[in-house]
């Protein structure tokens, strides 16, 4: 064999080493899709890309007919009025359930009794591959808009059958276990994942030795008394690189931003922590 060949062999033989180590380190590095799932969200993260406020919720809903609009309150309030075309998945186990009849290929916007549950709701369905939106308000406020009093019906909407949504099955099951664990919960002072300041401060006082307070703000003009007693983990990228060092305590979550509070609360939960939100 010439030298020539032996040398296109060797060169040969190294390109593909290489390669084979790319593909490997690429492959091996390729993130798990909980984590993958977060990272996206900042990659699209802006001030409003999901909220919504409502009378901005109002005009989408009568300007963009492919909405889909889902109203998580309880199905006897829901019945007795809601917005047009608002279908009913009642905040719980059912998110998880009705999840399949959620169209992926539609912009979707998520209203409650409070902003908080509307944002925790926006945050699973964004993690869950959907493009939506948490209206920046609770029911009442809602009603109260006279652009949405034209908006007004009664009864229940039908769901029509979709195309099976992109969900892993780690997403799933993640899911299912928030709703599953937020069962366990009811009727405490942690109903449905929130709790109310008085409470909080209640908690703080009384020094119970289960719960801890995480603040997710970087700077705080007003703090509450607790402050000084809290985990700092400022809202932003790379934060869920630093829950590994989270006792396991429940987390009571805080910030001045509702949407970052309750986003911050569901990703917790997501990576197996116990967080539960202060409602502002």
């Amino acid at each position: 064999m010439s030298i020539l060949k032996v040398r296109i062999k060797t060169i040969v033989l190294i390109l593909l080493s290489v390669f084979t180590a790319a593909t490997f380190c690429s492959c091996s590095e390729e993130k798990p899709p909980l984590e993958a799932s977060v990272v996206r969200f900042f990659e699209n993260f802006d001030k409003d890309a999901y909220r919504i406020g409502s009378e901005d919720f109002i005009y989408s809903v009568k300007a963009n007919p492919d909405v889909f609009i889902i109203d998580l309150r309880e199905a006897e309030d829901y019945e007795a009025e809601h917005i047009s075309y608002a279908r009913n998945i009642p905040w719980g186990m059912d998110l998880w359930a009705f999840i399949d009849r959620v169209p992926q290929s539609r912009p979707i916007l998520v209203y409650s009794y409070n902003k908080e549950e509307s944002f925790m709701a926006t945050a699973l369905l964004a993690l869950a591959g959907y493009s939506v939106k948490g209206v920046d308000a609770g029911w009442e406020e809602i009603a109260l808009l006279e652009s949405a009093k034209p908006m007004m019906t009664k009864g229940r909407e039908r769901f029509h059958q979709v195309p099976p949504p992109d969900i892993s099955e780690e997403v799933r099951l993640a899911i299912k276990r928030f709703f599953e664990e937020m069962d366990l919960l009811k009727d405490s002072m942690m109903d449905r994942y929130t709790v109310y300041p008085e409470d909080a401060l209640f908690m703080y006082e009384n020094k119970e030795e289960d719960k801890i307070f995480l603040c997710i703000d970087s700077e705080n003009a007003d703090p509450p008394p607790y402050f000084e007693q809290s985990i700092l983990i400022p809202f932003g990228p790379g934060m869920h690189l630093q829950f590994e060092n989270l006792p396991p305590l429940f987390l009571l979550v805080y910030g001045s931003d509702p949407l970052e509070a309750s986003f911050a609360v569901v990703w917790l939960r997501f990576f197996g922590y116990y967080g539960v939100l202060i409602q502002s």
